[in-house]
């Protein structure tokens, strides 16, 4: 006996389910913002600004390499410190594909060369203890946040730009318009970096404390992937956030 015809229309569990996870499936261009792994901060007891991996960041970077190489990556860009460029040279190993450097994805600026640990710990308290509003001029003694912003915001721009993918304003909100090709970016940067390179694609209003907000751990990702919204464009849709499940299957996340 066939069922009722309005039980054949009717959805059965798991229906949509399958359906969006179909549609996630299909190409769409990514964004893979990925933390730097675990760096040397006080080689000999005194901060650095420009630190190497240790041997444990070293195996972080490998785990996220083998993660994302998978993911049929068209282009790494990462910042200049030495940080973000062994990271990012483990996911190019096993790409083949090129570290293109842009200095705008570096770091927000802290005034900490030459600190003891101790003294490093001081330096960040009493900046996050001023007022609210004296949070837009960044870290004592060093770069602004707007200034970062604006920095960050333009050179994820110039990734974007490089791969077709280009900003359209409208009526206060931006959609962006993307290439058939669907390209797959992974930027290899900073917490601070991410975090305002995710509030700018999500056309969120910024804040100075960025990092708080978008708090990612070392040598994790998160993902960013285009959806069409309306005739005229595509927006950016958060779909994975401080990914950490390749560090823990090789035990190299401490929780």
């Amino acid at each position: 006996m066939s069922p009722p015809e309005s039980d054949l229309r009717r959805p059965r569990p798991g229906d949509t389910a399958v359906r969006e996870a179909r549609h996630r499936a299909q190409p769409h261009a990514r964004v893979f913002l990925v933390r730097h792994a675990e760096p040397e901060w006080l080689p000999g007891g005194r901060s650095v600004l420009d630190p190497a991996l240790t041997p444990f960041g070293v195996a972080q970077a490998g785990a996220v390499a083998r993660r994302l190489a998978g993911e049929r990556l068209d282009a790494i860009y990462a910042s200049p410190y030495r940080r973000s460029q062994q990271t990012a040279a483990a996911l190019a190993e096993v790409t083949g594909l090129r570290v293109e450097t842009l200095p705008g994805l570096a770091e927000i600026g802290v005034a900490v060369e030459g600190l003891s640990q101790e003294e490093v710990d001081r330096y960040f308290v009493a900046g996050s203890r001023r007022p609210l509003e004296e949070h837009w001029q960044g870290w004592p003694g060093s770069e602004s946040f707007r200034d970062f912003h604006t920095r960050v915001t333009g050179a994820v721009g110039e990734v974007l730009g490089r791969n077709g993918i280009r900003a359209l304003p409208h009526q206060g909100f931006t959609v962006w318009e993307i290439p058939e090709r669907s390209p797959r970016i992974a930027i290899v940067a900073h917490g601070g970096t991410n975090a305002v390179a995710l509030t700018h694609l999500l056309d969120v209003r910024p804040v100075p404390w960025e990092w708080l907000r978008f708090e990612s751990e070392l040598a994790a990702f998160s993902v960013l992937q285009a959806r069409a919204v309306g005739p005229e464009g595509q927006v950016w849709s958060l779909q994975n956030f401080n990914e950490l499940d390749h560090l823990r299957s090789e035990g190299l996340h401490e929780a």
